[in-house]
């Protein structure tokens, strides 16, 4: 500051009259951070109530369950809603500002307005109660030779157009009814990983990867481009790339593996 704070000696001998308002005036600096804080704290609790709305494909509905309790937690005044739709529609009230965030694939998704979060990649992987293969990978061929039930939006349009050729195709957009017909042992399925763990651990199937590297896709999140970032959707992208929830996205890309464990005859 140019001018002396400290009285000189061999032990500290108290301010001088200058330092005396040096010490006022940083006490009041230090009362005025404190006050910015607490405001700058209640105005992004504030801001962390609203509406905030979430749109997936079925295909990801498994990580959008996993996040939803930990973000309702995290900010309990936010009104979150998760809602499942097609790709088209996805799209189409993400840039219409009726969704806040998407969880989509986006390797098939324009650009043009959207800002991309990428989350992670993962494999599209075949469930046979027929197969009894030695080997863990198979080839398209081997997957259409037989009939298949398959969950819409929840496979890539070129995964989805190599399938076309199956003997005979039955759709479903609901998990449940994947399920029960995996249980007649007459239908195989291709899902993406994640959505394994939605999978009864008891079916009568075996997992099989495919051999070609096209089976696989980016997944992560959409939003529409904004700076700043709003509070919420911040918070909603933190969480997806927290340790905790790296761990438990670890979990659901792992759960295909209990059913390559063993042939479908000794999963009873």
């Amino acid at each position: 500051m140019g001018v002396q704070i400290v009285k000189r000696g061999r032990r500290f001998e108290g301010l001088t009259p200058e330092g005396e308002r040096v010490l006022a005036w940083a006490q009041q600096m230090l009362d005025d951070c404190q006050r910015l804080k607490q405001e700058l704290y209640t105005f992004r609790e504030q801001s962390l109530g609203g509406p905030f709305k979430v749109g997936v494909l079925p295909a990801t509905v498994a990580l959008a369950s996993v996040m939803s309790v930990p973000f309702a937690e995290k900010v309990p005044a936010a009104q979150l809603s998760i809602e499942t739709m097609e790709s088209d529609l996805l799209l189409k009230k993400l840039r219409a500002g009726q969704l806040d965030i998407a969880l989509s694939y986006l390797d098939e998704t324009p650009e043009e307005g959207l800002a991309q979060h990428m989350l992670y990649r993962e494999q599209m992987i075949l469930f046979s109660p027929k197969m009894a293969l030695s080997a863990t990978r198979i080839s398209w061929e081997q997957a259409v030779s037989q009939p298949l039930c398959l969950v819409r939006s929840s496979l890539p349009n070129d995964v989805e157009a190599r399938l076309q050729s199956a003997p005979s195709i039955l759709w479903t957009d609901s998990t449940s009814i994947l399920e029960a017909t995996l249980k007649t042992g007459r239908y195989a399925t291709v899902i993406p990983q994640s959505l394994a763990s939605h999978l009864s651990s008891t079916l009568p199937v075996r997992s099989y990867a495919f051999q070609d590297q096209t089976a696989q896709a980016n997944v992560g999140f959409l939003t529409a481009r904004a700076e700043p970032i709003p509070v919420l959707l911040r918070t909603w992208l933190e969480l997806a790339h927290s340790p905790e929830m790296v761990k438990s996205i670890r979990l659901i890309l792992n759960s295909h593996k209990a059913f390559a464990r063993k042939p479908p005859q000794e999963r009873r």
